[in-house]
């Protein structure tokens, strides 16, 4: 990129699947669209569960978002393995088998397919280009200087272009690593509640060859990094790991505002997360989406940007909040092994299927 300002209409700061997707449908919206990723590579290295919920099990999670079988038209050579159902276990081992549809996929390849389309749009793409401030309607990067008239933050939890346009942040995150297990694993995924992650969980989740291994925790439970929680987990489990690597989750649900001046933030910048099993990717490309055909309109019509902000919320926000709600109450049990195996067994398996697709737990 030239050190001289270059333009946009509009400019993306993240390339995952919030990114990518609102770069997409802001340049099928006709607009000039630059998409920065500060990665060298897009989805290098994988820091993510790769398990996707069914189209029908996010429409089931989300009845009010729209067009979901089109927006979520996956090739099949993504879906590393289907997924018919999830095996939950309590502190004391309990086992609570509870039926949901998915897949598995390699996150690497599954962003970059976001990316793809997103340039089949008409987007560009600069890799290995760093977001630093916004100044005056110009985009500052560690690559030069960009004008543009929409600027879309999906760069994650710690967004600095949250913090530019002066949007909230998030409010609680949650350390979490992952890893790579080779092996041959039974096609179901696992979650461990209690002591391998506190506040959290840590998960095998199988693929075609080998299975995704992570572990994470909550902050206010966790006596041990993150880190060590995975190590001890994976030798309880007797398993080989490639190197883990880490993130944060945001967990205090929807950010209070995601608009401001000519910008605004979506995926995990905006907190569109899952609270009760920090699931991201769903709402990441829902509300993608809509921020790029809301960017595209602003530019081409004039729409207010806070239509997006009345769309995303209209579409998503009721589960999201409904999630936020049950994982504040489970944190009353996580201090006590003996209370969360105990509310593991009160809930049983239908109300446990209920927490994990957003509804509440009553009646």
């Amino acid at each position: 990129m030239s050190a001289n300002p270059d333009s946009a209409d509009i400019v993306v700061v993240g390339a995952g699947p919030a990114g990518c997707t609102a770069a997409e449908h802001a340049a099928l919206g006709g607009a000039e669209v630059l998409l920065l990723e500060r990665k060298a590579e897009i989805g290098v290295p994988v820091a993510c569960g790769e398990f996707l919920p069914s189209v029908d099990e996010i429409k089931s999670i989300f009845p009010r978002a729209r067009d979901i079988e089109t927006l979520f038209d996956i090739p099949t050579d993504l879906v590393s393995l289907k997924i018919d159902r999830m095996r939950l276990y309590s502190p004391g081992m309990r086992l609570f088998e509870i039926p949901f549809d998915g897949y598995t996929t390699d996150r690497d390849r599954f962003d970059k397919h976001l990316a793809s389309r997103a340039v089949k749009a008409g987007a560009r793409i600069a890799t290995g280009c760093t977001f630093l401030t916004v100044d005056d309607g110009v985009v500052v990067t560690s690559s030069g200087r960009i004008r543009a008239k929409v600027i879309i933050g999906a760069d994650g939890p710690l967004s600095r272009v949250a913090a530019s346009l002066g949007l909230p942040k998030n409010r609680s995150l949650y350390p979490a690593v992952t890893a790579q297990s080779n092996g041959d694993f039974e096609p179901i995924p696992e979650m461990y509640f209690g002591n391998a992650a506190p506040g959290g969980y840590a998960w095998i989740i199988p693929k075609k060859r080998g299975a995704n291994v992570g572990a994470g925790v909550s902050p206010r439970f966790a006596k041990r990094k993150i880190g060590d929680y995975l190590k001890r987990f994976v030798e309880w489990k007797g398993l080989n790991i490639s190197k883990p690597v880490g993130k944060y989750v945001p967990m205090s649900g929807p950010v209070a505002k995601t608009v401001a001046r000519n910008g605004l933030i979506v995926g995990d910048a905006a907190g569109h997360v899952m609270a009760v099993n920090g699931g991201g990717i769903p709402i990441a490309i829902v509300c993608g989406r809509i921020a790029g055909e809301t960017a595209a309109l602003h530019v081409s019509k004039g729409l207010s940007l806070e239509t997006y902000e009345r769309l995303w919320r209209d579409q998503v926000e009721r589960p999201l909040r409904t999630a936020v709600r049950t994982e504040a109450l489970a944190s009353l049990c996580f201090g006590s092994q003996w209370r969360l195996g105990a509310a593991m067994r009160v809930l049983g398996k239908r109300r446990i299927g209920n927490i994990i697709r957003c509804r509440s737990i009553l009646p």
